[in-house]
């Protein structure tokens, strides 16, 4: 198969998306041949069977400077693919469709997401399956739904090293449905001498909104000092989930892959998320009113309750949502 993927951004570096690196580096073992376009493409390092194309975010283009540049080159690269797998962003099939139906490629669509609006619906007329790694991930109810898992990368996502007792941290860009205030309220009822990392800063206006109200409620708590607020590379999130003997998640929507990144890390992730529910066990879930008092329930296991507990979760993420897993189903299906 030679496949053509439609991604937001081609860079290992990026602390939000840096992990679709790695899929393609999967999608490269399974396909002949493998063709990106990226709105922004940054730092890579692909195998020879893999060419990557930009519609120039980087490089400062506007909004309609890209949608030219995706027009020109599904077009230009017709004879390099003959299946398209769009990531996450429906409106790239509303708006390639017609040139995909006369050249009569296959188009499939992976959403792990709320919301979507008149894209995703658009969007679904029009591919072949859509993918999804939960059953929260597809807000409209579609009869080319596929439940997938998620692809988590467990060799690279994976225990290292010691913990630090009064790390936490969380990841996920500044944005309301992150929750971020109630990890921050929760993180308050821990001991002063506890530090917490949030990984993964404001993009966009709403963003920089909300990153504002998190640094008030930072203020109005006394926790200055103790919360950190930045975005970091994908390897430095990494080794902070290595480092960190607590993990807290608040995200509304489908199954967050931070839960699983931090479960392949083996470091114990308490969350409030109805999604999680199918994945973690009863112990590491709560409400976010309780958020605060299952943290300190699980900071205080002993070490052989922690070691057994972290064994579990790492394992189940091998054993349902492993990226091999993930992409050689996606490959079949798309088969």
């Amino acid at each position: 198969m030679k496949l053509l993927i439609i991604t937001q951004k081609v860079d290992r570096s990026d602390s939000i998306l840096g992990f679709f690196h790695r899929w393609v580096i999967e999608f490269s073992k399974h396909c002949e041949k493998v063709t990106i376009i990226g709105q922004f493409v940054g730092e890579h390092d692909f195998p020879y069977n893999v060419e990557v194309h930009s519609m120039g975010k980087e490089k400062g283009y506007s909004r309609v400077r890209q949608m030219l540049m995706f027009g020109i080159l599904i077009l230009k690269l017709r004879k390099n693919y003959d299946s398209v797998f769009v990531h996450m962003t429906p409106i790239w099939v509303v708006l390639g469709w017609k040139t995909w139906f006369l050249l009569r490629k296959k188009v499939y669509l992976w959403y792990e997401a709320r919301g979507g609006g008149w894209a995703l619906s658009f969007a679904l007329m029009f591919v072949r399956k859509v993918f999804s790694a939960t059953d929260y991930g597809l807000p409209r109810k579609s009869r080319k739904s596929v439940i997938t898992g998620h692809g988590i990368d467990t060799e690279f996502f994976k225990p290292e090293g010691e913990r630090k007792k009064g790390l936490v941290m969380t990841i996920g860009r500044t944005t309301k449905t992150k929750h971020l205030d109630v990890i921050i309220k929760a993180f308050a009822q821990l001991p002063e001498n506890f530090e917490l990392v949030v990984a993964g800063g404001p993009i966009t206006k709403d963003d920089q909104q909300e990153y504002k109200k998190i640094e008030t409620l930072i203020e109005e708590l006394g926790l200055e000092g103790r919360v950190g607020m930045q975005s970091y590379p994908h390897e430095v999130v990494r080794a902070f989930l290595q480092e960190a003997s607590l993990s807290l998640h608040a995200c509304g929507g489908g199954l967050d892959k931070a839960v699983l990144e931090s479960m392949a890390s083996e470091c114990p992730v308490v969350s409030c998320s109805k999604a999680a529910e199918s994945i973690l066990p009863g112990s590491l879930q709560c409400t976010e009113e309780t958020m605060g008092e299952k943290a300190k329930e699980v900071l205080g296991l002993s070490d052989d309750e922690r070691s057994k507990l972290t064994a579990d979760l790492r394992n189940r993420v091998i054993e349902k949502h492993s990226l091999a897993k993930l992409v050689e189903r996606l490959v079949g299906e798309m088969k």
